[in-house]
């Protein structure tokens, strides 16, 4: 029984000598380096290709200060993908922040990652040096380098407006000789009506210029007389319209248990909107077209100088800058429409000068995007 014990006292000792030499072995300790590399590197590769657009979970992204936040669009999307891809569209979203339980899609600029709730994730966009981001937003948004004559713009060059009544143009303009067609209304560009190629726009009134040429969005002009510059744009409004009427409804509901009755624009769904209360009535409402304008703090052009304009459209609220300065912040009575046609630049008739880098956005820019175009612009 002794003998037995010892026998297998001494293989117990050996194979723990056995074991601490395997380990002094420095193939082994390479080979299990490696393996434990290999697993590493699976569980990156398995996070990446399941996260390919570095969602972060449990996290959200909102403006630095919170107190004086405004988000870039709010809104639902089906996915978190969705939301991502509105904000890779916008030119002034840098990441969003999406709910999982509402969908809710919140776009924001220049904002911070902070730990949130579980049911919301964030996502930025990848960053990029401030010159970079605003040469790649020059380059998508350009229409025409330099143009000193009559020159169409095809309509596939403008996307649709991310949000109704929601754009803007940049551009610089040099007026060599503002006598040029001296009495008519010089054309600089509009977007709308089209014109033939040997249409002449010999227009003193601007009544008849508007009955001619209806549809402008935008419309740029320099006046008859003067070295002013008129902005115009067609807008619609709708007339006749009672309360808690709604007019784009097409459908009504009503709750059996209160009785009360709703419309709605969506027959069903999570995000149908029951707060639009109806009495049964129809109303008689009108849409009304109409070209609104402004020339205040527009006028004295200066002559043989590079003048940056950037016109803000933002529903009903308008800002112009110069030079990267605000210099209008009008208001019109509609909301602005966006058509699908041709623009037109420097139609005859029209001034004896040249535009540079015309720019279109599908949606409106902060100061620092228009300083930044601006100083790019005026730097060449």
């Amino acid at each position: 029984m002794a003998q037995d014990l010892y026998n297998s006292s001494k293989f117990y000792n050996a194979s723990l000598d056995s074991n601490k030499h395997i380990f002094d072995n420095p193939l082994v300790i390479i080979f299990v380096l490696l393996i434990s590399i290999c697993f590493l590197g699976y569980a990156v590769y398995y996070y990446l290709t399941n996260n390919p657009k570095n969602i972060k979970q449990s996290s959200s992204y909102y403006g630095k200060d919170m107190a004086f936040f405004t988000p870039v669009f709010n809104n639902t999307t089906n996915t978190i993908d969705e939301c991502i891809s509105q904000c890779e569209n916008y030119l002034t979203c840098d990441g969003i922040t999406y709910n999982n339980d509402t969908s809710y899609c919140t776009g924001t600029r220049n904002g911070i990652i902070r730990t949130d709730s579980n049911n919301l994730s964030s996502w930025v966009k990848p960053q990029q040096t401030s010159v970079q981001a605003t040469t790649a937003k020059l380059a998508s948004a350009i229409l025409v380098g330099s143009v000193r004559g009559s020159k169409i713009i095809d309509s596939v060059k403008f996307a649709q407006p991310y949000e109704l009544g929601k754009y803007s143009y940049s551009f610089t303009l040099t007026i060599f000789d503002f006598y040029k067609n001296f009495g008519t209304w010089r054309h600089i560009f509009h977007k709308g009506t089209e014109l033939k190629e040997d249409t002449i726009l010999n227009y003193q009134s601007w009544e008849t210029l508007t009955k001619e040429i209806p549809d402008q969005t935008i419309g740029v002009w320099i006046s008859p007389f003067t070295n002013n510059m008129r902005i115009a744009m067609t807008t619609s409004s709708v007339e006749g319209l009672q309360k808690n009427s709604w007019p784009d409804a097409f459908i009504q509901k009503c709750n059996e248990t209160t009785g009360t009755c709703f419309v709605t624009d969506l027959p069903s769904g999570k995000w149908t909107d029951t707060s639009k209360l109806t009495d049964g009535s129809v109303a008689n409402t009108r849409v009304r077209r109409y070209i609104e304008y402004f020339d205040h703090d527009l006028q004295s052009i200066p002559i043989n100088t590079k003048i940056n304009i950037t016109i803000n459209i933002m529903n009903q609220n308008i800002e112009v800058f110069m030079n990267g300065k605000l210099t209008k912040n009008a208001t019109v009575n509609g909301t602005p429409l966006f058509n699908k046609s041709r623009m037109f630049v420097m139609h005859e008739n029209t001034m004896n000068g040249e535009i540079k880098n015309l720019l279109y956005f599908p949606t409106t820019l902060l100061l620092t995007d228009i300083k930044n175009i601006m100083a790019l612009d005026t730097s060449k």
